[in-house]
């Protein structure tokens, strides 16, 4: 692994350069590396059959200056240059750092000279088919069947390498494995999402309802968790009171497919929560021709759902976009955030979703991710990305297991350095509205033995087993430390990977910032669901994750905006400019003092969609991130901490920044 260290400028990306022969040398380079991380010699089956079908491989082109549009994009996000905020249109990035056209011709021209059948082009990819000769005569490399994610899979056996006269112009190549899943054009949205019924008695707010029938939590009476907080104590305990917040900003939401209820969900949702309802044209949906994989790629409806309200919810008077991809898939994603680019559809873009970067993603496609962000960023254009929902992805951790990650690993695209991360937080809002306190989201959960007189395992203690789930962070094996973070995160963090290898350089950390994300203490959203019996219906309930932390803190970027009066853009230079001031809260696991820990009760439903189905009681212990831990600083549960009440009036002109 290489990973590129830029001095003075925002510049991040991995470089993998095949090893070439002699014959090769002189008329070959390599690009960023095709081969997935399962792709290993004791996974090996072999050749693959000549018969198997390539129909969607993507070049991904560089453009005529990579480093210049890097560059550029730093300089404009970077209070401290004389660029700062001198934002390109679409077109003036395209003419300045896009592809020339006799790039895009000369890697057609090749492509169809080793056989394969070009298929599509634009200003961010070529796209190709053909057989698997075509494509080792192509890419310099032969493609192998390995017996990985649960089956057998094919992928490059090798480092992919191009001609010398095209490699210039090649970001990489994606679409020579298929271990994500596959596309199938003909494929329909599915139906409802299934019900989550959250289990009474819940709490108003933070402690109202104390749980006297149960054990003590910690040496007290614990309280019933929140039932899900409103869209007024979620404004309230964040400080942001201003109803028309976020007028004439709009921000992109961006999941996978899309619900056929939305506009009827979030009519009834703010009618319900007294929230002003979306004004025509203020809602929009930006939607592909056709969706695929919908059977691979699971529910999605519940995302858009909550990212829409919370962000709405935060922001009553921004604009939203609906940007759906048309499937989970990692090009899929691509080609929203191309038509968001190319069209300048928003300048603050929320995505409550990631991959594990080190088991799935290859560097091409990271190249290609990359790319994207940086055009954003020259544009104005600022994305925000949920961190994840499982810590550092332990395997040994039930979530980490169900996930499928094979080691503690930082998550992509949140640990892409041109991305801002959010993570969550644990939140008690009180009765009157405002923040009893935070801390870092890090859950372990106990149950209620058999007797009901204790908890199992003892309060506090059972990792990894007893982990229910946190704040996605931890410090990125593929990128160096950006600017931004120097002197600020500490170097126990950033040359520290989440499995314990030391690194001799910094890198990247995450998250940046967070926000609420513990379900425990998560948003209480309306959508239809289906129920166990088949009922299908609109119906609230507390909802949470990262998913949630990510939208809300895109929301109140968009009220820092409107007060601005011009675009954030890419946010991170500004967000570590107030680490340690006002604006920011720091949030650490014990915010009540190492000697009072946090807790809380609450009740599950052993079959989540049917409020019939029996109890289960549970105490929960917060501020236990596994590996991660929320300290005093910087640190890679919360980042630089959460935005204080006077987070948004901080971005007042009069601050320069």
């Amino acid at each position: 692994m290489l990973v590129a260290v830029a001095a003075s400028a925002l510049v991040s990306s991995v470089t993998v350069v095949s090893a070439a022969t002699p014959a090769q040398a002189a008329s070959r380079a390599g690009v960023a590396d095709s081969r997935p991380a399962w792709a290993v010699a004791g996974a090996d089956l072999g050749p693959v059959s000549s018969s198997t079908p390539l129909n969607d491989i993507r070049i991904y082109l560089a453009g005529r200056d990579p480093q210049g549009l890097a560059a550029y994009a730093g300089s404009v996000a970077d209070p401290k240059s004389s660029n700062y905020h001198n934002y390109l249109t679409p077109a003036e990035v395209q003419a300045r750092f896009g592809p020339s056209t006799a790039q895009v011709d000369a890697v057609q021209s090749w492509l169809k000279a080793s056989g394969l059948t070009v298929t599509g082009a634009n200003q961010h990819y070529v796209t190709a088919s053909g057989s698997p000769a075509a494509a080792e005569r192509a890419f310099g490399t032969t493609l192998h069947n390995y017996r990985a994610q649960g089956g057998v899979h094919h992928a490059p056996a090798g480092a992919v390498n191009v001609p010398t006269t095209v490699s210039s112009a090649i970001l990489g190549v994606a679409g020579l494995d298929d271990g994500r899943p596959m596309a199938h054009t003909s494929d329909d949205l599915p139906g409802p999402s299934n019900a989550f019924v959250p289990a009474t008695p819940c709490s108003t707010s933070f402690g109202q309802n104390p749980a006297t029938t149960e054990p003590p939590t910690f040496g007290h009476t614990g309280a019933w968790v929140p039932c899900g907080y409103t869209p007024q104590q979620l404004r309230s305990a964040y400080g942001v009171t201003n109803i028309a917040g976020g007028k004439g900003v709009t921000v992109a939401v961006v999941d996978a497919y899309a619900s056929p209820t939305i506009t009827s969900d979030v009519a009834t949702y703010n009618a319900n929560h007294q929230m002003p309802g979306f004004a025509p044209g203020q809602l929009t949906q930006n939607l592909p021709s056709s969706w695929n994989s919908t059977a691979e790629c699971g529910d999605w409806y519940s995302e858009e759902t909550l990212d829409i309200e919370a962000v709405h919810n935060m922001a009553p008077g921004a604009n939203v976009d609906y940007v759906a991809a048309s499937s989970c898939n990692d090009t899929d994603f691509l080609d929203a955030f191309s038509r968001i680019v190319d069209n300048r559809l928003a300048t603050i873009v929320s995505n409550s979703w990631s991959d594990f970067g080190d088991d799935t993603v290859t560097a091409a496609v990271r190249s290609a991710y990359e790319q994207e962000l940086q055009q954003g960023a020259a544009e104005g254009i600022g994305f925000y990305f949920a961190s994840g929902d499982c810590g550092a992805e332990d395997p040994a951790t039930p979530c980490g297991a169900g996930y499928g990650s094979t080691k503690p690993q930082a998550n992509f695209p949140t640990d892409d350095p041109w991305a801002t991360a959010v993570g969550g937080t644990t939140l008690a809002v009180g009765s009157n509205g405002q923040q009893q306190w935070q801390a870092g989201w890090g859950v372990l959960r106990s149950t209620l033995n058999a007797t009901g007189d204790g908890w199992t395992p003892d309060l506090g203690t059972g990792y990894p087993a007893a982990y229910k789930g946190g704040s996605g962070g931890g410090t990125s094996e593929d990128y160096a430390q950006p600017p931004y973070q120097a002197g600020i995160v500490p170097a126990s963090l950033s040359k520290t990977l989440p499995d314990g290898t030391q690194e001799t350089t910094p890198h990247r950390v995450i998250p940046d910032v967070a926000m609420v994300g513990d379900p425990d203490t998560g948003m209480l959203i309306g959508q239809t669901v289906k129920f166990a019996d088949g009922t299908v219906k609109y119906f609230e309930f507390r909802f949470g994750g990262t998913s949630l932390s990510a939208p809300l803190f895109a929301g109140m970027q968009a009220v820092a905006q409107q007060i601005m009066g011009v675009p954030i853009g890419f946010a991170n230079f500004c967000l570590y400019s107030r680490f340690g001031t006002t604006a920011i809260d720091d949030i650490t696991d014990t915010p009540l003092g190492s000697n009072n820990p946090v807790s809380a009760v609450r009740n599950d439903h052993t079959a989540s969609n049917d409020p019939n189905s029996p109890i289960v009681t549970h105490a929960l212990a917060f501020g236990h991130d596994g590996q991660l831990h929320a300290t005093v600083g910087y640190d890679d549960v919360t980042g630089v901490g959460a935005p204080s009440v006077g987070y948004v009036m901080s971005y007042r002109p009069e601050s320069g920044t």
